[in-house]
């Protein structure tokens, strides 16, 4: 029979890589409708914001690419692309982008988190979703903050050693670049953790790499197959934005529109957020599959439960304590 994940001990167990994915998906098919009800309510809204300021960056390019096409002395400058379309539209793709993956990980975390501890006879609605999303976005930002400020700190070393080590640079780019990608892995882990227990910022920083610890191999090539999955399933969403592209390049009139065009992106970025559980959903089926084999949190609860509920009544209609019977 199918898990339909209501209960803690439907998460907390050991999978190996094919269950994990499978697990996913069983997921999303037993909680498709209530979870993605939650979507449409917090990411839908800020991921057009995302798609808008897209909108307004393809639509000059389209335009420009166009024009070229028509007339090859159209762009004497290449500085003429990066109008205020360009930099409003940056503008909005920044925000938008922040706002999007900020909505849709504590939503997504927010409602497993949810299962995890009340065990509700009914999904969770957005209303108790939201609740709990609210509890945990400014630990959300103060990571976002956290990870920025290490990157620009890897950005500012790396460029001072290159213009140290000019020699080496081809060098040091050999070496830099795998340790990060060794860092990264085990990172990949840092929201599930953060959002899923109960630790601070600093506290889920440290335990993604004792939980990756042995396992950095299988945590990579789970993130490499559910990206695969969440990008072929996001290439349905990205073929109205060929079809304007090709539109405003053969002047075709309606997919030549702006409109259309901005209405396009709306629809990619849309459905990039929402086919974007696939790969948080698989990234905290490795969670909870770390947690498992490194801790037994799942087999302690089953343990502890045991004897926790009503005694078995032994019922009988052939023989019963009041009956005196034949002899």
């Amino acid at each position: 029979m199918q898990a339909k994940f209501t209960r803690e001990a439907d998460f907390r167990q050991e999978r190996d890589f094919g269950a994990k994915i499978g697990a996913t998906f069983e997921f999303l098919g037993a909680h498709w409708r209530p979870l993605g009800k939650c979507l449409l309510y917090f990411v839908l809204p800020v991921s057009l914001v995302m798609g808008i300021g897209l909108g307004l960056i393809m639509n000059n390019m389209f335009n420009l690419m166009g024009k070229v096409q028509s007339n090859p002395q159209a762009m004497r400058d290449p500085s003429d692309m990066f109008g205020a379309s360009y930099f409003s539209g940056m503008g909005l793709v920044m925000i938008g982008s922040l706002l999007s993956f900020v909505a849709v990980m504590s939503t997504v975390y927010s409602y497993v988190r949810l299962l995890l501890t009340t065990e509700p006879q009914a999904p969770p609605t957005p209303a108790q979703v939201w609740h709990l999303m609210k509890q945990r976005i400014g630990r959300i930002l103060l990571s976002f903050a956290l990870f920025m400020g290490l990157y620009l700190a890897f950005i500012g070393v790396f460029v001072g050693l290159i213009a140290v080590l000019q020699k080496m640079s081809f060098v040091l780019m050999l070496v830099l670049f795998p340790a990060l990608l060794y860092v990264g892995v085990p990172l990949m882990l840092y929201f599930p953790v953060l959002l899923l227990e109960e630790g601070g910022v600093l506290a889920a920083l440290r335990r993604c790499f004792v939980l990756a610890r042995g396992k950095w191999w299988s945590t990579l090539g789970l993130v490499v197959v559910a990206a695969m999955i969440q990008g072929m399933l996001t290439i349905l969403f990205a073929l109205p934005q060929y079809a304007v592209m090709f539109g405003k390049l053969l002047k075709v009139p309606v997919l030549g529109s702006d409109v259309v065009g901005m209405a396009a992106q709306c629809v990619y970025v849309a459905g990039a957020m929402l086919t974007y559980p696939v790969l948080l959903l698989a990234l905290a089926f490795q969670y909870f599959n770390l947690v498992e084999r490194k801790e037994g949190v799942g087999l302690r609860n089953l343990v502890d439960s045991l004897g926790a509920g009503p005694a078995p009544v032994a019922y009988s209609h052939t023989y019963r304590p009041d009956d005196e019977g034949e002899y």
